[in-house]
């Protein structure tokens, strides 16, 4: 497996307000060129080959289901974005786009990028001799309740030889490891699942809805405002708690800590049916990442 950093978005939701540049480098020593048609190969040409993808956010407000938000409007030019990015950066944002709480998926504002995304990597794979299945999954760690995933491609038949390679990276949320470590340090009095937890809920929810960025689209044009505030909505919906309120009022900061506070208990509660420590739930943290996974076989 190979490492890849790249910077996108300052936030999950960003594409509701601007165009997405992704840009990666890797960080790994270096490797002999490998064959086009490989896992390597394709792996290779997603972290290396930039697209440009055009797309709507109707979905999100076509499928919305909401208690506080109207969306009198469903389609026209004010759900048009533009995103340019390698494949792999485009690939990480739709796992993302794809995020789920307990297998519920929050929303569908990103399900035209992905379906754009998709046309874009079959592109790269089209005309190959091998074929391909890419896969971009996010979990803050191994089984948690909340992640995103997203699939290009047909799973292989089970008699195929089937070669695998995979890259990793970043997701553009903010990294959690490094504090969960700090904060289960020797073990002490501060190594509780409790603290990990609200650890990794923090950056997660600090991720999704930066607070500035987040008051500037809850004050600004339709359809942005309508669909950060359903976003807002479901995610609590989900964890149990309400934060409309605070949203309605542009108020992203106490949305935010009601967010964290709820998705730190959740997270809590199921790291201890997962790890045998708090240490153990820290050193699988992975917020920051999204990991790439291309399976290639003969037809």
């Amino acid at each position: 497996m190979r490492a890849i950093s790249t910077v996108l978005d300052t936030a999950f939701f960003l594409l509701l307000v601007g165009v997405a540049v992704g840009t990666l480098a890797l960080v790994t020593s270096p490797a002999p060129p490998a064959s086009a048609d490989t896992a390597d190969g394709v792996a290779d040409t997603l972290t290396t080959s930039a697209a440009t993808v055009h797309y709507t956010l109707a979905p999100g407000a076509r499928h919305a289901s909401s208690r506080v938000v109207e969306f009198p409007i469903t389609e026209g030019a004010a759900f048009q974005r533009t995103a340019h990015g390698t494949l792999a950066s485009h690939l990480s944002t739709a796992a993302l786009g794809s995020l789920v709480v307990r297998g519920r998926r929050v929303t569908r504002t990103r399900a035209d990028f992905q379906r754009a995304v998709a046309n874009a990597t079959r592109n790269l794979t089209r005309g190959r001799t091998h074929l391909a299945q890419i896969r971009a999954r996010w979990e803050p760690y191994p089984g948690a309740p909340i992640r995103g995933a997203y699939t290009v491609g047909p799973a292989p038949p089970p008699a195929e030889t089937v070669h695998a390679e995979a890259v990793v990276v970043a997701s553009g949320l903010p990294s959690a490891r490094g504090s969960a470590r700090r904060v289960t340090a020797g073990n002490g009095t501060n190594a509780t699942f409790e603290r990990v937890g609200a650890v990794v809920a923090q950056r997660i929810v600090r991720g999704l809805f930066p607070p500035d960025h987040t008051r500037s689209a809850l004050l600004g044009d339709y359809p942005v405002e309508g669909l950060v505030t359903y976003r807002y909505e479901r995610l609590g919906r989900f964890l149990g708690t309400s934060v409309t309120a605070p949203a309605v009022a542009d108020n992203a900061t106490k949305a935010n800590d009601r967010l964290t506070t709820a998705l730190g208990e959740r997270l809590a509660a199921d790291m201890r049916t997962r790890f045998q420590s708090p240490r153990d739930a820290a050193e699988s943290v992975s917020v920051g990442e999204v990991r790439i996974t291309v399976r290639t076989w003969s037809p």
